[in-house]
């Protein structure tokens, strides 16, 4: 048996230098973590949900809307369908326009600031047990060195304001019933209200703790009285927070009530989804799902391991806090399965319970004569191997820089008021779209779209506004005909107008016309006409083609070729295929690309493929003599230079029938226009020269 931990009294000054220096380090690279892409627009870290949140405060900005029914636009009218309380919104637009900062910048700051403003709680809050105040900043680095807190204390969510009540209120609740001083009293209602009103299972979660300590207090207090007193205080603090949680869910319930398409959020459907039911709690998928969350996203899972065995080798004193705290995280688990096993964000609540297990194991470590030093190393260790784990699992999220959002997003704003309203199909609920594309919205999800007097209500309430766009986010836009039959009423064209690679998008009649013109002078990036839809195009054959003047749709002609042709000749229509999987660009003879390259060493990588019915004609008809590729150097006045040249003969050469693969490698002495050619066969007939030019073709 290992031999009895001897707590050391205090800490010795040099002790108490390395766990602050520890601290330090810790917060300053934690700082650092939480600046990375502070200049990007975009929203890492469960998107759709910072969407939705991110979605509120713009518009609360906008209209100047203070009310409690503010504005989430996403289901259609009422535009407000209140989730938590808005404090966190509210915040954020007064810091935006208070400082000048940019709302997503603004969302960040008040995140951060709330996240920082957990750690004197958590310092206080170690005075429960007993832990030296120079060994309170152990336990504070592995929290601001915590890979999940420095990623989402930046994020656009409510969850460090909801956790700094939680622990306020914690702190004061303690300390209002044993030190009956009405300051601590204050703090305690306060902090409580905050926590149930922004986020009730936050508030919730950290009830348990507190409720624990308060019968484990009321027990003790019987032999000498004490329980009476310590309940009347006990009663002073909760039943406000108590019944504004309740107020507020029960308020929230009569907003979502008002909107059609909105009662899948009222409390009595989410029961399940939000506190659990027994078959979840047992479910081994759902903590199969929870483990990977735990194993992958808190911290560094050798963390766990390690301080379990320093609570072995001699912090066995700690071991009921740590099992007290080890509970907290479990049970948050146990309470709201669902919550925890679908979104990572929800562990902003429990994984401070966690690290307070894991730090007093650390700090029981450091109390230990006899393991004191190898305490103060692994503290180093996990604070070390915390920031690897930040700077290899999210770092990479953070880095980029973005203005946000996608083409989707980007020709919405382009195509639409900033008055009129989406409809949107195929998205969920997901905020994104209405977010970046900075418009309200009817967002109908799949038990919305089929259900006829979901859809009349839903858009006899929207008959006073008008409508942008429809967007369809389905592989076919016919499979909606319960909608499509309603948008005449609402001034939109029964079939769509432009399409990318997963959307649909429908626009007012009276709008098509200049949303054309548009696509035709080049204007909108990423999308292209609807089948059948689009106007006679411009005739590409026969005549000289700068390709940045074209259409954005003619352009998608050379979506194979990296670099892109400058301007191209062709003979006839040229035309772009997938042959085989593949993106292919019809090259039959006459067809010139050049290509503006810079000096150096290059090499052009592409294959050549001719139909096989060109080299296997009808009876009684000449098979094609093939097909010459040229490339060569144009150089001002004087003749091209010739830099390769290969000559394809699939009839008489069997080695060219099927894909033909390309390389040449050539020099330039200066920036060059360099053009590719393909030319008739030796013959000089064009006839059954149908050869296409199969991607991707690089230029290196």
């Amino acid at each position: 048996m290992l031999p009895p931990s001897k707590p050391a009294a205090v800490p010795s000054w040099f002790e108490a230098i390395l766990f602050t220096s520890l601290f330090v380090g810790a917060l300053v690279f934690g700082g650092w973590g939480m600046s990375v892409g502070w200049e990007s627009k975009t929203l890492p870290g469960v998107e759709y949900r910072q969407a939705q949140t991110a979605l509120s405060v713009f518009f609360i900005d906008q209209e100047n809307d203070f009310s409690l029914a503010y504005p989430t636009p996403v289901l259609g009218k009422p535009w407000s369908i209140p989730m938590e309380f808005p404090l966190y919104q509210w915040a954020v637009v007064i810091t935006s326009r208070a400082t000048g900062l940019g709302l997503t910048q603004a969302g960040r700051a008040v995140s951060i600031a709330c996240f920082f403003l957990t750690l004197p709680a958590v310092f206080l809050l170690l005075g429960r047990w007993q832990v030296a105040p120079s060994r309170r900043w152990i336990v504070l680095a592995l929290i601001v060195s915590c890979p999940l807190y420095i990623f989402y204390a930046r994020a656009f969510l409510i969850e460090t304001m909801a956790l700094m009540f939680a622990l306020w209120f914690w702190v004061g609740f303690e300390r209002a019933v044993t030190t009956r001083e009405a300051r601590w009293l204050i703090l305690a209602v306060l902090a409580g209200s905050g926590a149930g009103l922004v986020k009730v299972t936050t508030f919730m979660l950290y009830l348990i703790p507190m409720t624990a300590w308060a019968f484990n207090r009321l027990w003790c207090g019987r032999e000498n009285g004490s329980w009476r007193t310590d309940f009347i205080w006990m009663a002073a603090v909760v039943p406000a927070p108590l019944f504004l949680a309740g107020w507020w869910v029960w308020w929230a319930d009569q907003i979502k009530a008002l909107n059609p398409v909105a009662d899948f959020l009222n409390s009595t459907h989410m029961k399940d989804f939000n506190l659990g039911n027994r078959a979840l709690r047992f479910s081994a998928e759902i903590w199969a799902m929870q483990w990977r969350i735990v194993r992958d996203q808190l911290t560094w899972l050798p963390l766990l391991g390690l301080g379990f065995l320093g609570l072995l080798l001699g912090a066995r004193h700690r071991v009921q806090a740590v099992l007290f705290c080890g509970s907290i995280f479990m049970l948050a688990l146990w309470c709201f399965p669902l919550l925890y096993a679908y979104h990572d964000y929800y562990y902003v609540a429990n994984t401070m319970a966690l690290l307070l297990a894991v730090g007093l194991a650390v700090v029981g470590l450091t109390e230990n004569v006899q393991w004191r030093w190898l305490g103060t190393g692994m503290a180093g260790l996990f604070v070390l191997g915390q920031m690897f784990w930040y700077g290899w699992h999210y770092l990479p999220a953070q880095q980029g820089i973005s203005a946000g959002g996608n083409v989707l997003t980007v020709a919405l704003q382009q195509l639409t008021a900033p008055r009129d309203v989406l409809l949107v199909v195929g998205q969920d609920w997901n905020s994104m779209t209405p977010y970046y594309a900075q418009r309200r919205a009817l967002m109908l999800r799949v038990d919305a779209e089929t259900d006829a007097t979901k859809i009349d209500q839903a858009l006899l309430n929207l008959s006073a506004e008008n409508i942008g766009a429809l967007v369809v986010e389905s592989p076919s836009w016919r499979e909606k005909s319960l909608l499509l039959e309603r948008l005449g009423r609402l001034g939109l064209s029964n079939r769509p107008l432009l399409r990318d690679e997963d959307d649909w998008l429908f626009f007012r009649e009276d709008q098509e016309t200049r949303i054309t013109q548009l696509m035709l002078d080049g204007k909108i990036s990423g999308f292209v006409f609807a089948p059948g839809v689009r106007p006679e195009a411009k005739p590409l054959a026969g005549a000289w083609q700068v390709v940045a003047e074209l259409p954005l749709d003619q352009q998608l002609l050379f979506t194979s070729m990296h670099p892109q042709p400058g301007r191209f000749f062709s003979t006839f229509e040229p035309m772009r295929q997938r042959i085989a999987q593949m993106e292919s660009f019809s090259m039959h003879p006459l067809t010139r690309l050049v290509f503006h390259l810079p000096p150096g060493q290059h090499a052009l990588h592409g294959v050549v493929w001719i139909n096989p019915d060109a080299y296997h004609p009808p009876p009684g008809q000449d098979p094609t003599d093939g097909v010459e590729l040229r490339l060569s150097e144009l150089i001002d006045s004087q003749e091209p230079r010739l830099l390769n040249t290969r000559l394809i003969d699939p009839t008489n050469r069997e080695v060219d029938r099927g894909p033909v693969p390309i390389e040449f490698l050539f020099s330039l002495e200066r920036d060059s226009d360099v053009e590719l050619m393909l030319g008739p066969g030796p013959s000089g007939r064009d006839t059954r020269d149908w050869a296409w030019l199969r991607g991707p073709v690089t230029i290196e």
